[in-house]
C-alpha cells in the first residue's frame, strides 16, 4: 500500500497504459461496435441477446481494470470483480478529489480498497453484510444499506433499503459529482436501473458499471429498452465483458449461445472533454 502512495500520477499512468494493452489483448475476441441503433422493435428477444454485449471499442482511448479476485470452480478458473474505469480526460476520476459509491459489496474488498489507492473516497453500500465496521479503510465508508427503486426501513429480508437521492441526502452529496458508480446487486440492477432514469440520478454521475442478469428470456426486450433509454441520455458503453461462469447459459434450455451475466461500463459524454 505504502508504495501505491508514493507512486506518482506519471508512474501510474504508464501502469495504466500498461494494463490497458493487456486488456486490449484478452478482449480481441469479443466484437466491437459503434453505437446501437435506436430502434430493435422488431427483433426477438433471442437476437437482442447478442447487442448486450456489444461495445464502442473507440469511446475510451485508456482504461484500467480495478480489483478482482481468482475465482476458482472445479471446471474454470477466471478472475470476478474487477471494474474498468476509463481514465480519458475529463471522465478519469481525479485522485484525491474523485468520489465512488459502491453497491454490492460481499465482502469482497478488491475493487474498493484499488480505487482507494488511487486516490478517491469509496462509500460501500451491501445490506447483506453482517460482519462489518462503518470505516473500513482510511477512506472507504461502509454503511449496511441497500440501494433499490423505494426507500423501505425493512424489506422482507429485513434489510433497509434507500433510494440513490436519499442516499445523497444521507451523506449531504446532494450536489457532488459521482465520478464512479459501481453495482453490482445479482438481479436487483433492473428496477433500480428504471428509477434512477425516470429521476434523472444519472446527471451528476461520470461513469457507471452494472453487472446485469439476463436470466428470463421474457423480460430481455424491456431491459434491453433499459440499455437504450441509458444510452439515450448520453451514456456511452467503453467496456463489456461477459462472465465467463454465464458463457452459453441459454444453450441447453432455448437453443441458442448467450451470456447469462455480462459487466458493463459507460462513461458519461456531458463530461468527456
Amino acid at each position: 500500500m505504502d508504495r501505491w502512495r508514493q507512486c506518482s500520477l506519471v508512474s501510474f499512468i504508464c501502469l495504466v497504459l500498461v494494463g490497458f494493452h493487456q486488456q486490449e489483448q484478452l478482449l480481441i475476441a469479443f466484437q466491437s461496435s459503434s453505437h446501437l441503433k435506436s430502434n430493435h422493435g422488431n427483433l426477438t428477444w433471442k437476437e437482442m441477446l447478442p447487442l448486450f454485449s456489444r461495445r464502442d471499442s473507440s469511446a475510451c482511448r485508456t482504461y484500467f481494470e480495478f480489483g478482482g479476485v481468482i475465482n476458482r470452480l472445479s471446471s474454470l478458473t477466471f478472475l470476478d470483480g474487477q471494474k474498468s474505469v476509463c481514465l480519458d480526460p475529463g471522465v478519469a476520476p481525479t485522485p484525491d478529489k474523485c468520489v465512488v459509491y459502491s453497491f454490492g459489496n460481499n465482502g469482497e474488498w478488491s475493487f474498493d480498497e484499488q480505487i482507494e489507492l488511487y486516490g478517491c473516497d469509496v462509500y460501500v453500500f451491501d445490506p447483506s453484510v453482517w460482519h462489518w465496521k462503518r470505516r473500513h479503510s482510511k477512506k472507504i465508508l461502509f454503511y449496511r444499506v441497500g440501494i433499490g427503486e423505494k426507500d423501505d426501513e425493512r424489506n422482507e429480508r429485513g434489510w433497509r433499503i434507500m433510494t440513490l437521492t436519499s442516499l445523497r441526502r444521507m451523506l449531504n452529496h446532494t450536489d457532488i459529482v459521482i465520478d464512479y458508480l459501481k453495482m453490482d446487486i445479482e438481479g436487483g440492477e433492473w428496477p433500480v436501473l428504471d428509477r434512477w432514469l425516470i429521476d434523472g440520478d444519472l446527471s451528476r454521475v461520470k461513469q457507471l458499471a452494472v453487472e446485469i442478469h439476463l436470466e428470463n428470456p421474457e423480460t430481455i426486450p424491456g431491459k434491453y429498452q433499459l440499455i437504450q433509454r441509458l444510452e439515450a441520455t448520453g451514456f456511452v458503453r467503453f467496456f463489456s465483458r461477459e462472465n465467463p461462469f454465464t458463457t452459453n447459459s441459454y444453450l441447453d434450455k432455448y437453443n441458442v449461445s448467450g451470456p447469462g451475466c455480462l459487466e458493463l461500463a459507460w462513461y458519461n459524454t456531458k463530461f468527456a472533454q
